[in-house]
């Protein structure tokens, strides 16, 4: 499998506070990766600056080979990279589908006044875009709710539209933040389910920050330990519950 994603020496600080020390790793297609650390570790700042929000000071950050790190975040996900947060950011006035194709637009050709203009080559991208986002609603249980308005509905339907949101421009690298907070066991067994799909038929590369241990040691290959910006261990699921410096940073003593 080829590297999708190769981070270097990412450097990022805020004043006097060192967000991130320096990690180095990288994410392979079809490979699902987890990043985990205690509260603070500097695991969605890393998003952060691999989403473009945050640019860091030193360091390399390569998508399917490109430098994203001065990039600006639309170019950055028209390379094909997808992002969900710990805080949803969908529109409660608007139905779910709206809130989906949300996430289709830096994939349009024509831009907002093309589309507010019905130039007719942008017409039938939405078209086609409406028919992929009935296809993910479906894909993902959502079908019978995407005429319905996103206030409405339940805490764990609203986190699988988020994850529809991210996957509507068909991402080959999807960052996933806190998926499973908030869920009942069944909703986490289900979308470890769907991003091991993911990752198996669609070839996506994906970069999971999580806190629910039962979840990561389903579905990651592979685990990166950060602790105050720093990859203090990497390895499987099961390496990484044994090593003492894990311990050691979420417990605060490598006793028992």
């Amino acid at each position: 499998m080829a590297d999708l994603l190769e981070i270097s020496d990412v450097r990022l600080s805020f004043g006097g506070l060192q967000a991130l020390d320096g990690p180095n790793l990288a994410v392979a297609d079809g490979e699902v990766v987890g990043l985990i650390g205690p509260n603070g570790a500097g695991k969605t700042s890393l998003f952060n600056c691999v989403s473009g929000l945050y640019r860091p000071q030193q360091g390399s950050i390569r998508v399917a080979g490109s430098e994203v790190t001065r990039l600006p975040r639309h170019r950055i996900a028209a390379l094909g990279v997808g992002r969900t947060f710990q805080n949803l950011g969908l529109l409660p006035s608007q139905t779910v589908l709206e809130n989906v194709l949300a996430g289709a637009y830096h994939a349009t050709r024509g831009g907002y006044w093309a589309s507010a203009l019905a130039v007719p080559a942008v017409a039938r991208t939405e078209t086609a875009m409406r028919g992929r986002a009935l296809t993910l609603l479906a894909d993902l249980g959502l079908g019978e709710v995407a005429g319905r308005v996103v206030g409405t509905l339940p805490f764990g339907t609203l986190k699988r539209i988020e994850l529809a949101r991210a996957l509507i421009a068909e991402p080959r690298l999807l960052l996933v933040d806190e998926p499973a907070n908030g869920l009942i066991h069944g909703e986490v067994l289900e979308l470890g389910a769907t991003l091991r799909r993911l990752a198996a038929e669609r070839g996506t590369a994906i970069l999971l920050v999580e806190h629910h241990m039962g979840l990561v040691r389903s579905v990651c290959d592979r685990v990166v330990v950060l602790n105050f910006g720093r990859i203090i261990a990497t390895g499987t699921p099961a390496e990484v519950a044994r090593d003492p410096q894990v311990v050691v940073a979420y417990l605060g003593s490598a006793a028992a």
